[in-house]
């Protein structure tokens, strides 16, 4: 192709036919302007689409991510269901111990579920794969790139779980060495020592272990309250997340 055009200038050159020449030549140079401009648009077109493929494998796994959070936090609030059950009964037992005292057993049976904590962290990862490789603004949306990096900077919960820490493993440092008596050392160890009786427990009438219950069941429903906002808030976000796939 380049030897035909040469040739041609060329062979008007010999002819002395300079305008016709020029005007041959300027053509030339538009239809080079013009290969080199599809050239460039199908290269902007062959990237744009690489991006747009990649930040839809991006947001995928976003939404796989948040879809594994509201697996987490149903387990959460499953297991402070469980807890605050649990704290009632426990209510109930220690308001019994006067009368029966070998409640005391039952209310001790109770602690193991009382004392634990479930908190709730986002999985991160493929958040955490976009940012570390500077690819955030490959999301076209502001709004959503917005919204996606307010989800993962929310520290809504932190508060609250770390109190649920404290106050939990407080209550067990109260109340474990005042649980212990003759009957579960006996059943634990098969040896007699010589501590107060099942009978003779008074956990009841500690308010230690009255507030540090009380305590604990506030906190737990207020974790509830903010698990459920929590909750909320990664449903919609899934919602933006798939009406945008839908719509590009």
């Amino acid at each position: 192709m380049i030897k035909f055009f040469r040739h041609i200038r060329q062979s008007m050159i010999n002819q002395n036919r300079t305008k016709k020449y020029l005007l041959y030549a300027i053509g030339e140079i538009i239809l080079v302007v013009i290969g080199i401009l599809i050239a460039l648009q199908i290269n902007n077109w062959n990237t744009n689409k690489k991006d747009i493929d990649k930040e839809y494998r991006y947001l995928i796994e976003i939404r796989e991510n948040l879809n594994e959070d509201l697996q987490k936090i149903q387990d959460v609030l499953d297991k402070n269901r469980s807890k605050l059950q649990s704290i009632d009964s426990s209510f109930y037992y220690l308001s019994q111990m006067d009368k029966y005292p070998k409640l005391g057993k039952e209310f001790s049976q109770f602690l193991p579920i009382v004392t634990n904590y479930s908190l709730f962290e986002p999985t991160n990862v493929a958040f955490s794969n976009i940012t570390s490789t500077g690819n955030i603004d490959i999301i076209r949306s502001d709004n959503l790139r917005k919204e996606i990096s307010r989800y993962y900077s929310d520290n809504m919960l932190d508060g609250v779980q770390n109190q649920l820490i404290i106050t939990s493993q407080s209550f067990l440092d109260n109340v474990a060495p005042k649980m212990i008596n003759k009957s579960m050392l006996r059943y634990v160890t098969k040896k007699e020592f010589d501590v107060i009786a099942l009978e003779e427990m008074e956990v009841h009438k500690d308010p230690k272990v009255l507030s540090g219950l009380f305590v604990m069941l506030n906190k737990t429903k207020e974790h509830n309250q903010l698990v459920n906002k929590m909750k909320t808030k990664i449903e919609l976000l899934i919602e933006i997340i798939d009406k945008y796939i839908d719509e590009s």
